[in-house]
């Protein structure tokens, strides 16, 4: 999975802009996290590998700034009290260094992480 940041203007209907750039697309999102900074949002998009480079495109091509692309995991997650710190206890202890955490669909976990190396072990991936 390919996590797509993105920084835009602090405007009314800036984020579902995105949103409906990619759908418009047919590109499904798989986890999102959107968050404001001063006077401007910052957006993760993450998509599948296979769709990412023309995702960047339709956001580039939508006036967006796209700021970083990482490799991001999609991991299951029990739903569950509990669920969630179960996996992030699985990366801290194979020392994965989770710098980013957003719930995806369908009862999985997205997790942006410092050793992809330890995250692919520690997961089965």
């Amino acid at each position: 999975m390919k996590d797509i940041t993105i920084v835009i203007p602090e405007r009314g209907g800036a984020v579902p802009e995105v949103w409906e750039a990619l759908g418009t697309a047919d590109i499904n999102i798989e986890a999102a996290v959107s968050f404001s900074r001063e006077h401007h949002r910052v957006v993760h998009a993450v998509v599948e590998d296979a769709v990412a480079g023309r995702a960047q495109e339709v956001l580039t091509g939508a006036d967006f700034l796209i700021v970083d692309v990482r490799e991001v995991f999609v991991v299951p997650l029990e739903d569950r009290p509990g669920g969630l710190a179960s996996v992030a206890r699985t990366a801290y202890e194979a020392g994965a260094g989770v710098y980013l955490l957003s719930l995806a669909t369908g009862n999985r976990v997205m997790l942006g992480v410092a050793n992809l190396e330890a995250a692919r072990k520690a997961f089965g991936l």
